[in-house]
């Protein structure tokens, strides 16, 4: 530890390591303790720390061999990053001239590193890549190594490499992991809260890794969209099923008056965004100079640098901006600098002074500008207390717009905070300033969302199968009988289940039907309540906000009006399909004991309730 220059505390290690003592189960009795010599098990926590010590050790070999000349790498370009070698976790990634020298000395290094670190690389597991070298020379190389020949694309970390992601083919591994987990769970036999709950918390999650870094293509959303929807209506491909809400309000928020299933072209477009922000804000980053050394060009000033002539995963980064544009948002405007130092923020290309970079603002300034890709520290500092701007123009300002223009500027610069701190980025959709896919999300749902006639109360005190019923209900997206004719599905029995007197309709099955409208009565009589008098759905959602009372009283009273609603309808499928009594005590006999046991049970733990003796 001491020859090795580690703090003293790294010593705590050492002594978790040599004073740990283990015993092992025979016959599920445990032997005698013993000490351990042979340094961490496969699995202790300590593990993973130790490997990176390891790897940490392997860079620089790699480092000493690049100065020495002993190994060449790539260069990006000529004043670009010099690459050698990528780690992550056990995964690691060679990269160099295609020479023997440079292959055999790459064995020396693996061989040395493995009788210093006793971690010996499996060779028969690695493979060996060329771009635009023939199949012998591939052969005669990997012999070297004694490995296998790669080909292109392939997949590391589980992402494709080499691969063209603008192709509907190369998604194809995100798309069957759609299928084959949707395979798995039968929707059938999941309430429509369960499927809600599966699709947001794990088929939403499962392109995210590739959303990231690639943009999808228009039809892969489209299949993607098309697999969750046939999910959560209960379809298959063999059988697809009607959908009873337009998908659109589906995938809105709630507050929107959706289920907030969430969009997965605008979650690919928040988290491709994430990118520019990461640019800006990571500026001694290997990859970021990597980008910048590909794609940075003199002569053209956009936000962030691209070539258009070079095709690959930076150039759909960068074309995400046109997408957000479309939709109101513009990326380059979201992300200002705060200046400290002035060296990391270019001085007419990004927001830091005004809503609008000053290019933008004053064109005929930009115009005669030398150095147009000039940092804030070059034109403008502080000296003494005194502000002092230093301009460097191709020819001094004459026109009197030119004249104008100048003025403007220097009032804004005298009205700046300077400090004497690092340059930083704050994001401009959030109140702590830092990034966040989420903001860019809820921005896109404002923008592209329409504001609804009436925004509908969930209670998190019933399940949602139950709130989900009285959510279609209002919107008359339930499966009566009048709702299957307006859709030419042909019915023979159009009659009502419970009095046989008029046609099967969502107002008058939950509303205006003699039985409905006697179970409202003894359940209000219940709830200690006036008497619901409804004309539509929504009016009786929104009784509960005329019940007098605590605020914990009238959520209790939504709460069994849900129930009510989801019971009445429970009743009526179970009687049209020949399985069900109509009966009065029966069903507010379900409603009592359902409404008790999810209102006691499900707001255990709610910050807005009081004592459970109030409900």
């Amino acid at each position: 530890m001491e020859q090795m220059n580690f703090p003293v505390k790294w010593s705590w290690i050492m002594a978790c390591v040599t004073s740990a003592r283990s015993s092992v189960l025979v016959n599920g009795s445990p032997t005698s303790e013993f000490a351990c010599y042979r340094g961490l098990r496969q699995g202790d926590p300590l593990s993973p720390f130790l490997f990176i010590i390891s790897m940490e050790a392997l860079t620089c070999v790699m480092k000493r061999a690049l100065n020495l000349g002993l190994y060449h790498g790539l260069k990006c370009t000529a004043s670009g990053p010099h690459l050698s070698h990528f780690l992550y976790a056990d995964d690691v990634v060679f990269l160099g001239s295609w020479s023997d020298s440079n292959a055999k000395n790459l064995c020396r290094i693996l061989r040395c590193f493995n009788l210093a670190s006793g971690l010996k690389v499996n060779l028969l597991k690695c493979q060996l890549f060329g771009t635009g070298i023939d199949s012998h020379e591939m052969d005669r190389l990997a012999g070297i190594f004694r490995c296998k020949v790669g080909s292109l694309p392939f997949t590391y970390l589980g992402l494709k490499v080499g691969a063209n992601m603008n192709l509907v083919k190369n998604w194809k591994p995100v798309v069957d992991v759609f299928r084959d987990r949707l395979s798995n769970w039968k929707a059938k036999r999941l309430s429509y809260g369960g499927r809600i709950t599966l699709v947001k918390s794990v088929l939403n999650s499962l392109p995210t890794y590739f959303f990231s870094l690639y943009k999808a293509p228009d039809q892969v959303i489209g299949e993607l969209d098309l697999l969750r929807r046939r999910f959560l209506w209960g379809g298959s491909e063999e059988k697809a099923k009607m959908c009873w809400v337009s998908w659109d309000k589906v995938t809105s928020s709630v507050e929107s008056g959706g289920l907030g299933l969430g969009s997965l072209r605008d979650a690919n477009s928040a988290l491709l965004a994430k990118w520019w922000w990461r640019f800006k804000v990571e500026h001694n980053r290997l990859w970021r100079n990597v980008i910048w050394s590909l794609h940075s060009n003199s002569r053209a000033w956009s936000y962030i640098p691209i070539k258009i002539s070079r095709s690959g995963t930076w150039k759909q980064i960068y074309g995400i901006s046109s997408r957000l544009s479309a939709r109101g948002i513009d990326i380059s405007k979201l992300i200002r600098g705060i200046v400290g130092e002035g060296s990391s923020i270019y001085f007419w290309r990004d927001v830091w002074l005004g809503s609008s970079p000053l290019a933008e603002l004053y064109p005929s300034l930009f115009a005669l500008e030398k150095r147009k890709d000039c940092w804030v520290a070059n034109r403008v500092r502080v000296l003494e207390g005194e502000l002092v701007v230093t301009w460097d123009w191709n020819r001094p300002p004459n026109a009197d717009e030119e004249m104008v223009d100048l003025d403007r500027p220097l009032g804004l610069l005298n009205a700046v905070n300077w400090r004497s701190a690092g340059d930083r980025w704050k994001w401009q959709l959030e109140p702590s300033g830092c990034f966040s896919v989420s903001s860019i999300k809820t921005n896109l749902e404002r923008v592209s969302g329409s504001t609804p006639n009436y925004k509908f109360k969930w209670n998190p005190w019933v399940p949602k199968k139950v709130s989900i019923v009285a959510w279609r209900a209002e919107k008359d997206r339930l499966p009566t009988v009048d709702a299957l004719i307006r859709r030419n599905i042909p019915v023979q029995d159009t009659w009502c289940g419970f009095c046989g007197d008029h046609m099967d309709t969502m107002e008058h099955v939950i509303l205006a039907c003699d039985f409905a409208q006697d179970v409202w009565q003894v359940i209000s009589m219940w709830c200690k309540a006036m008497p619901f008098f409804a004309a539509d759905v929504r009016d009786l959602l929104d009784s509960w906000k005329f019940v007098r009372g605590s605020s914990i009283h009238k959520n209790v009273v939504h709460a069994i009006t849900l129930i009510t609603i989801w019971s009445i309808w429970r009743l009526r499928n179970s009687v049209r399909l020949g399985n069900g009594e109509v009966s009065l005590v029966k069903i507010v006999e379900e409603i009592k004991v359902q409404g008790y046991l999810w209102v006691c049970n499900r707001s255990v733990g709610d910050p807005n309730l009081g004592p459970m003796e109030e409900i």
